[in-house]
């Protein structure tokens, strides 16, 4: 038997009773009733596209001027200088904290020291290392020197206890070095 193709009778004009055997028949019938749709699609897409732009250049521009002005109201005078005090101050804890760790208390050697000398003497320079004390005094009042002089030398905390002293007119300057007793710093 031989196929014979099916053509469908009708009257309407308009379509074509078969199928066009040329390329450029079916493209033309193919974009017209695929590629319109296609085309819409690709469309909204694009629509899409360009408004959401907008939006996301709104919601940059907007980030972009709340940074600009937390940059600037952070860069300010007294921010800056807050910050900069704050550091300064966290590295000098953390430095006093290692000291405290490894360093010994002499504050109460040194306040018996100072409180042991007499009203009348001025003390120009106090030194203290590691036990070792070394005074300059001033004083008008030689009394007051002759008293602490032999204070020194009879207490029994200081050892080693040495006075030297020049005078210029009325005033007298006295060195005064010794070693605190038991003291191991």
């Amino acid at each position: 038997m031989i196929r014979k193709d099916n053509i469908p009778k009708s009257i309407d004009f308009l379509k074509p009773v078969s199928r066009p055997n040329n390329i450029w028949a079916n493209a033309y019938i193919w974009m017209f009733e695929v590629g319109k749709y296609m085309l819409i699609v690709v469309e909204l897409i694009a629509l899409g596209v360009f408004i959401s732009r907008f939006v996301l250049d709104e919601k940059n521009n907007d980030l972009t001027k709340s940074i600009n002005d937390q940059v600037t109201m952070l860069s300010g005078g007294n921010w800056k200088q807050d910050s900069i005090t704050y550091e300064n101050l966290q590295v000098l804890l953390i430095d006093v904290s290692k000291i405290d760790r490894g360093q010994k208390v002499n504050s109460v050697v040194i306040n018996e020291i100072r409180n042991g000398i007499p009203y009348g003497l001025l003390v120009e320079t106090l030194s203290f290392n590691n036990g070792r004390v070394s005074l300059n005094l001033k004083t008008t009042d030689f009394k007051s020197f002759k008293d602490y002089e032999s204070a020194m030398k009879s207490n029994p905390n200081y050892e080693q206890v040495s006075f030297s002293t020049t005078k210029d007119g009325s005033v007298f300057d006295i060195r005064v070095n010794f070693t605190v007793s038991g003291f191991d710093g």
